[in-house]
């Protein structure tokens, strides 16, 4: 057998590495459409477009550039599920630049197993590959940079690239990672201690590193120039999911576990034993260019959940998202592993395809709940869309000229309820936790106004007490259920009220 054909993952893929590549790529991206199709919107990809609605310098919960591409997107697909396409086309070009900063580092078909990998691992063939999260353009303009330096630092024989060029494209990348989420950063000061640890640390002395830094300061600019004049609203917001709550070891075990079913435990397994084996080489050069960028990411965002209390596995994968081209570089290497890669490649993709099937064909019909499952037990619920509210509140008056305005009492709910008719209204959050609610209302314009309340039945038991000082009145509840295939999953309540007395802030500020 060659030895192309031994560093393959099928026998099917063309014997070109970069057409191999290429092919898998496109697989994936119909899969993705076909998923896409099939799967209502989550909790925050409602609430994000609801966000993205009103165009804004930035945004509390992240910075501006995921909703800024989901804003552009509505324009051209309304609020279908075609207006995440943007996103899966854009995880295919991380796709391909995965690709070429493997093949750099290790080799071509490497470079096919890590394409392959990544695109089976449930993470990465859902949220950043599917879904509109800030994920999506962060990895984009991550990997961009790093394969730009990677250039720089490994180049081919007889290769001489130019350092400006190199430096400012890594510039301009970063600078829009960081435009996308905060934790670039983790990654960033991974490649900083990579600079310093090698011979690359003579760069340290040469301007162009500095005006790429530069480029990036610029990019990053709208972020810093929203929360100068919402006082640092969402970097505080950020900075105090971090912790203070002292030893959380549940936390820290649902870190891990999150992590390895997140990552799709086939997947995690091989990538787990390879980023902790290549400690043992990390004097070879590219080997510790990949470990710099990914242990930071993984290692603080786990330990952390030990004293923060926050278990929330999707903030490491930036990290994992590096160790990809090591798992790639082995699987070519030991070709004759038990158990054989090709049998565990046969295996990632039929899983890979079956389960975000199987998932979308759930999340489209309802069918655990025509079988008995609870529907709090249906991992799907959350992933319809609460399209029969519309013509609901529009029988209320909702969306004519001097209509109610609707308001939600949570950040998730309002997500769901902006999504259905905020195009036709204006969706506010009067409740604890607004979030960006609070930073897209005008002070002041609700004051007086006649309201509908729209709540889960069990939010409004929960806070209908609290709600009584905010109004001169407050009507009946009246009971509505939504579901899906016409059948009632949701029961909610839509609650007449007038003279809204309490303000929606403008800022922090007016929270004090």
């Amino acid at each position: 057998m060659s030895a192309a054909a031994t560093a393959t993952p099928f026998d099917r893929l063309p014997a070109n590495p970069a057409r191999a590549a290429l092919a898998l790529i496109a697989g994936f991206m119909a899969l993705r459409i076909a998923f896409a199709a099939m799967l209502g919107f989550g909790v925050d990809e409602s609430y994000t477009l609801g966000q993205a609605r009103h165009l804004a310098l930035s945004y509390f919960d992240h910075p501006p550039l995921h909703l800024w591409l989901a804003h552009a997107s509505m324009l051209v697909f309304g609020t279908t599920w075609a207006v995440r396409l943007p996103f899966i086309l854009l995880f295919a070009g991380t796709s391909w630049l995965m690709f070429r900063l493997t093949e750099r580092l290790f080799g071509g078909w490497p470079a096919v197993w890590s394409v392959l990998a990544l695109n089976c691992s449930l993470f990465f063939l859902a949220s950043p590959g599917t879904w509109i999260v800030p994920d999506g353009p962060l990895l984009f303009f991550l990997a961009g940079g790093m394969l730009a330096l990677a250039k720089l630092f490994f180049p081919a024989e007889g290769e001489n690239p130019s350092p400006w060029r190199c430096w400012l494209l890594a510039g301009l990348c970063f600078g829009l990672a960081g435009l996308s989420k905060y934790s670039a950063v983790f990654v960033i000061a991974g490649l900083a201690a990579f600079l310093i640890a090698t011979e690359h640390r003579r760069w340290l002395v040469h301007p162009a590193p500095y005006i790429g830094a530069f480029v990036a300061a610029l990019c990053v600019s709208p972020i810093i120039i929203w929360n100068l004049a919402n006082d640092w609203a969402s970097l505080k917001f950020q900075a105090g999911r971090g912790g203070g709550r002292g030893l959380t070891l549940a936390a820290f075990a649902q870190m891990l576990a999150g992590q390895f079913v997140w990552l799709a435990p086939w997947i995690a397994v091989p990538l787990a034993t390879i980023f902790g084996a290549s400690f043992a080489r990390i004097r070879e050069p590219r080997v510790l260019f990949c470990l710099a960028l990914a242990a930071p990411t993984i290692l603080y965002f786990t330990v952390q959940s030990l004293w923060s209390g926050w278990a929330l596995p999707h903030w490491p994968m930036p990290g994992w998202f590096f160790v990809f081209p090591l798992l790639g570089a082995w699987m070519v290497a030991n070709p004759d592993a038990s158990s054989s890669p090709r049998a565990w490649a046969k295996w990632c993709l039929g899983l890979a395809v079956a389960l975000p099937l199987v998932i979308g064909a759930i999340g489209a019909s309802g069918v655990l709940t025509r079988f008995g499952v609870p529907v709090r037990a249906d991992p799907t619920i959350d992933a319809f869309n609460w399209t029969e509210l519309r013509p609901l509140l529009a029988a209320r008056g909702v969306g004519a000229r001097s209509g109610p305005v609707v308001v939600a009492l949570t950040w998730n709910e309002g997500g769901k309820i902006d999504l259905a008719v905020g195009d036709r209204a204006d969706v506010m959050v009067i409740g604890p936790d607004p979030r960006g609610f609070a930073f897209r209302q005008v002070q002041r314009a609700y004051l007086g106004a006649d309201i509908l309340i729209v709540a889960l039945a069990g939010t409004w038991a929960r806070q209908q007490q609290a709600l009584q000082s905010q109004f001169v009145v407050i009507g009946e509840p009246e009971r509505v259920s939504i579901g899906r295939g016409g059948r009632p999953e949701l029961d909610l309540v839509i609650v007449p009220a007038k003279g809204l007395r309490s303000r929606a802030p403008v800022s922090v500020a007016d929270l004090r």
